[in-house]
């Protein structure tokens, strides 16, 4: 099974859009052929489910532009999540994404609150303590760039893996590397780059709150050491 990424999604939605406003008639057939197909493969309820009762109100050759573009883009929801999960999709507690991302479960529900981590049918609630997040939410940073949450557990998984196991001495030779790559990547101490950066725990730079967390713990553990 091949992985498809967010970008590769997100270049096939705007390649489909794209040429739907050069040929209406390109969005009709694309249409027609994506829902027969999943209507083959999904059970019809499951469709109706997702798509907009105005393709069933209406026939497509009635749509405007805009409405076309969405009803595809609903269809293409759809699609992609089935090409993409085996059966159902991962989910994941506030605490474990705030594991995963290096900050806290409080900065995990700012992100929720404010739309910046999304997935089909949230609700608009101040609270997702009890919420289960799928891996396929989209995470936004604040620069704008999109990225599947599936994707950001992927890589975080791939570093831990690499972690090699170390005798005290190398982990102690280790554990010093580390503080003099941050202290190079940062330009300056833990507490010269916490002052011009800011608390990561509040931070909205996710990367910035991870090395942040790390930083942290390896220099604890230099101390414990001596």
């Amino acid at each position: 099974m091949f992985v498809i990424t967010y970008e590769e999604r997100k270049l096939v939605e705007d390649e489909l859009h794209r040429n739907i406003q050069q040929n209406p008639l390109y969005g009709i057939a694309t249409y027609k052929l994506i829902y027969n197909l999943l209507n083959r493969i999904r059970h019809t309820d499951l469709l109706d489910g997702y798509i907009n009762e105005l393709t069933h109100r209406s026939s497509l050759q009635n749509l405007s532009q805009e409405e076309l573009n969405h009803s595809l883009s609903q269809l293409l929801q759809v699609a992609f999540e089935y090409a993409t999960e085996a059966d159902k999709p991962l989910v994941y507690t506030t605490g474990q994404l705030a594991n995963y991302f290096g900050v806290s479960t409080t900065t995990i529900n700012n992100w929720l609150r404010e739309k910046r981590l999304a997935y089909p049918g949230m609700d608009n609630k101040q609270s997702f303590k009890q919420a289960r997040i799928p891996d396929s939410a989209i995470y936004t940073s604040t620069n704008g760039k999109e990225t599947i949450l599936r994707e950001v557990i992927q890589e975080y998984e791939y570093q831990k893996a690499q972690e090699p196991v170390y005798t005290e001495v190398d982990r102690m030779k280790n554990l010093v590397q580390t503080v003099l790559s941050f202290e190079a990547l940062y330009g300056g101490k833990y507490e010269e780059v916490l002052a011009r950066l800011g608390d990561p725990q509040s931070s909205n730079d996710w990367k910035w709150a991870r090395d942040a967390d790390e930083w942290r713990y390896v220099i604890r553990e230099i101390t414990r050491e001596r």
